[in-house]
């Protein structure tokens, strides 16, 4: 099933008067949640649907634990996960502090079975 898209016009921040361009911009679908997925792999796999959804949470347990120890999270052909922070910048070394730290974020890098599936996806235009 592809993946759908809306045109849209934006404003060009730099010249609000200007000319309005046009852009694709995806339309979701739907939501599917960690319930749907879990049934979803156990019949792809000898797991049971309820052995997958903990599977599926104890991941979701661990991979912020992790984070929160600094460490980056490595899961192969999915892909990186690591922390990212917003940070308000001094003059002066000695007075950075933790206080410069406004937002904590998570960067996820997808790894090369995650690229490839997402290279091969295909758009519909909507109305």
């Amino acid at each position: 099933m592809p993946a759908k898209y809306k045109v849209i016009p934006k404003v060009n921040p730099r010249n609000p008067e200007g000319p309005r361009k046009y852009y694709p911009s995806l339309q979701a679908s739907g939501r599917t949640r960690q319930r749907q997925l879990a049934l979803e792999a156990a019949d792809r796999s000898t797991l049971s649907d309820a052995d997958m959804d903990a599977a599926m949470t104890n991941l979701l347990a661990l991979i912020p634990k992790h984070l929160a120890e600094g460490r980056i999270v490595d899961l192969g052909e999915f892909g990186v996960f690591r922390l990212a922070i917003s940070t308000e910048g001094l003059d002066a070394a000695e007075d950075v502090t933790v206080r410069n730290i406004k937002k904590v974020g998570v960067r996820f890098t997808p790894g090369p079975a995650f690229k490839k599936a997402l290279a091969e996806t295909t758009f519909e235009k909507t109305q």
